[in-house]
C-alpha cells in the first residue's frame, strides 16, 4: 500500500477520538475521507489491469496474477487456440521453451486462448503439456487482452516489456492483426528467437558489469 494511503487510513481511524475531544479555542476537528482503494501503478500495470485477480495452470488451480507478474521484467503473452494447426505446431517450442528456463524469474508466459469452451482450453494445456498460465475461458479479460495487443490472429507470440507496450510479436507493425498487415507476418518463431537473444544480451550486460 502507499504511503499517502497508510496515512489517509491512519487519520480515518483516528477522527472519531478527535471529533470527542474538547473544542475550546478551535473549531471542531473535520471528518477525514474514507481513503481511496490502493491501485497497481507498477510494472505491467496496463496488462494487470486487464487480466482479472486469478490465472489458470493447465490442472486447473489457480494463481494470483499479481504473484505471476512480480518481479517480471518480461511478459509473453501467447495468443493460441487448439484447433489451429500452426498454433499446434509451435506449441512445443514454446513448452519446451519454458521448461527449459523453469527456474527464470525474468519473464512469465500467459495463454490468452481462442478455443470454443473452457473444456477444450484445458484439454488443450494438459495434453500439451503447458508449464505455463492461461488468462480463464470465456472472461472479460480474453476480450480486453485481444482487443488491445492482437486482434484476431493465431498464432502470435508477443513480448511485453513493464510499461506493457509490444517490444516484438507476430505481426511487425505492433504485434496485432488486422486485415491491412496480414502482410507483415513473421509467425511467432521468431519472436521466440529475438526474446531468446534479448536475454542471452541482458545476461552478457550484466556479467560486464558485474566483472
Amino acid at each position: 500500500m502507499h504511503f499517502a494511503a497508510v496515512l489517509a487510513s491512519s487519520l480515518f481511524a483516528l477522527a472519531p477520538l478527535a471529533q470527542d475531544a474538547p473544542t475550546i479555542g478551535r473549531a471542531p476537528a473535520a471528518k477525514t475521507p474514507a481513503p481511496a482503494v490502493a491501485t497497481e501503478d507498477g510494472p505491467h500495470a496496463k496488462l494487470l489491469a486487464m487480466l482479472g485477480p486469478e490465472l489458470e495452470k493447465a490442472d486447473g488451480s489457480k494463481v494470483k496474477t499479481t504473484d505471476a507478474l512480480k518481479g517480471r521484467e518480461h511478459v509473453l503473452v501467447y495468443f493460441t487456440a487448439s484447433w489451429c494447426g500452426p498454433c499446434r505446431r509451435f506449441t512445443p517450442d514454446l513448452v519446451k521453451y519454458a521448461n527449459e528456463h523453469a527456474k527464470a524469474d525474468d519473464f512469465t508466459i500467459i495463454l490468452v486462448g481462442s478455443d470454443r469452451s473452457a473444456d477444450a482450453q484445458q484439454a488443450y494445456m494438459e495434453k500439451s503439456k503447458m508449464p505455463f498460465l492461461a488468462v480463464p475461458f470465456g472472461t472479460d479479460a480474453v476480450k480486453k487482452v485481444k482487443r488491445a495487443y492482437a486482434g484476431s490472429g493465431i498464432p502470435n507470440l508477443l513480448i511485453l516489456d513493464p510499461d506493457g507496450k509490444v517490444v516484438k510479436g507476430s505481426y511487425e507493425t505492433d504485434g496485432r492483426y488486422s486485415p491491412e498487415n496480414r502482410g507483415s507476418y513473421i509467425g511467432p518463431q521468431q519472436v521466440l528467437a529475438k526474446f531468446t537473444q534479448m536475454r542471452a544480451d541482458a545476461e552478457k550486460a550484466a556479467s560486464t558489469e558485474a566483472g
